[in-house]
């Protein structure tokens, strides 16, 4: 399965008022597109490891090129290159493949860049040559490690056996633990078996999530990089699990930090018919005021328009209190379709652009497809292209959800027709199942339903003047 960088659907509320709207943003790159390069996609793929971070409103990119070199580019605003970083926007490493994992940029800020070979470059491209070489030689190059940077320009690194701090100039701290080292317990180790990536750093501790090829699940597990011990205060002597209610076997999907919260992460897992998201707080305990009892189950697949969309390997993308998932379908020509569908933190769906999914229609990466979400705008970045939409959000206030509730009124449950009572003329309605599917559409205050099974349904209904409403429906 394509990886992308989340029991029933229980979504419904009387009153979904929570709206999303996605606009491709024409400003950016050529009309909302920007190609990094004319070579082949196969070529110039992103990947999970080398995700595009921000300098300031400039766009940072690490592109592996396999011709040798490794080349990075800068972007402005509106997807142009920033002619001041570098040669006209590029700045090109020669590289080996034995050496390529070296040269990832473990950090950007509008100042400077680093990698993970240690050195230090100024925003304009060119090496800071008085930075000390912070690389410490790995036993096997698949083994786990990262750099963070700290608040105070001092660099943590986390390496397999050990956690390093370095001053703001490349040279060791030797203020902290023995001569800037500090001695991980042995189970904390990374191994070729036992690997894992940060999710969080907060003051003294890392948030880690460790895979495990033993068949165990994934988990989180807090650290503190002092003393180089569990925090045993977190979850379950230092571990938090983050798994819900699915039936085993379950797969671990991935998990994103809560910005600007006290520590919250929201994970996606799934067991090939029902996925599932959750939250843990603070104290690394499943969160039970997220969701519906501390979850929000949704369908690993659903038929939409004919096509079966299947749920991808994603961690959840989250913007302001929202969560997003991606689905693909692909049909019978190798062509892939992308699906964006949301949910707010009670768990119930929002609408965006006043539908319950978002096609995307010119995403077709040939392996690596990563979102991510800067301020108002949701990036695409698939192969050598970048895509730029704008997140727009539009909720109903108080008057107008009292107001709505007057204006349409049902028989609910209902059996075989909905009567709408209504003092509004309707431009349209539409049926959902529980799996989000479509099921009946209409346009007039009764709707024959029939056809429709005995069930929950979201019946959404858009007026003329393009309010949208969107109630549950009992048919029994």
């Amino acid at each position: 399965m394509k990886k992308i960088i989340t029991t029933g659907f229980a979504f419904f509320c009387a009153l979904c008022s929570a709206q999303i709207t996605l606009t491709k943003d024409l400003s950016f790159g050529n009309n909302g597109i920007v190609q990094l390069s004319t070579g082949n996609p196969s070529s110039y793929q992103l990947f999970h490891y080398n995700t595009p971070t921000f300098q300031g409103d400039k766009l940072f990119i690490n592109q592996p090129v396999y011709d040798a070199t490794r080349k990075f580019s800068r972007l402005n605003h509106n997807g142009s290159l920033d002619t001041t970083f570098g040669t006209n926007g590029e700045v090109t490493f020669p590289t080996t493949p034995t050496t390529d994992y070296r040269f990832l940029s473990f950090y950007a800020d509008a100042n400077q860049f680093y990698l993970d070979s240690g050195e230090k470059y100024f925003s304009n491209g060119l090496q800071d040559t008085g930075f000390g070489n912070i690389n410490t030689p790995l036993a096997d190059n698949y083994l786990s490690h990262y750099k963070i940077i700290l608040p105070d320009g001092k660099i943590i690194s986390r390496n397999p056996q050990n956690i390093k701090k370095y001053l703001p100039t490349g040279a060791p701290d030797t203020t902290y633990g023995n001569n800037g080292v500090v001695a991980l317990d042995p189970s904390l180790e990374f191994t070729l078996d036992k690997h894992g990536d940060l999710k969080h750093f907060d003051q003294n501790f890392l948030y880690e999530v460790v895979y495990s090829s033993y068949n165990q699940l994934p988990y989180i597990r807090k650290i503190n990089i002092a003393t180089g011990n569990l925090d045993l205060s977190y979850g379950q002597n230092g571990y938090s699990y983050f798994f819900g209610t699915l039936t085993l076997p379950q797969i671990y999907y991935g998990s994103s930090f809560v910005p600007q919260s006290n520590n919250l992460f929201i994970h996606n897992t799934y067991n090939s018919t029902d996925g599932q998201i959750t939250r843990t707080n603070a104290a690394g305990i499943l969160d039970s005021s997220f969701g519906i009892n501390g979850e929000i189950n949704y369908p690993a697949s659903h038929i939409l328009n004919g096509d079966q969309y299947e749920i991808t390997e994603n961690s959840p993308i989250l913007y302001e209190d929202y969560v997003f998932l991606v689905f693909h379908f692909v049909d019978t020509n190798g062509v892939e379709k992308f699906e964006f569908r949301g949910y707010d933190y009670s768990g119930n769906p929002i609408t965006i652009n006043n539908n319950l999914h978002y096609i995307f229609q010119d995403l077709d990466p040939f392996e690596q497809l990563i979102f991510l979400i800067k301020d108002n705008y949701l990036y695409a970045f698939f192969d050598n292209k970048i895509s730029r939409y704008i997140i727009g959000e539009s909720t109903l206030s108080t008057q107008e959800n009292v107001e709505t509730k007057e204006l349409f009124q049902f028989i609910n449950p209902f059996h075989d027709e909905l009567n709408f009572k209504t003092s509004e003329k309707i431009k349209s309605i539409e049926i959902y199942d529980e799996s989000g599917r479509l099921v009946l559409k209409g346009k007039d205050s009764a709707i024959n339903t029939s056809t429709l099974q005995k069930g929950v349904y979201l019946i959404t209904i858009t007026t003329q003047s393009n309010k949208l409403i969107s109630k549950k429906g009992i048919k029994n």
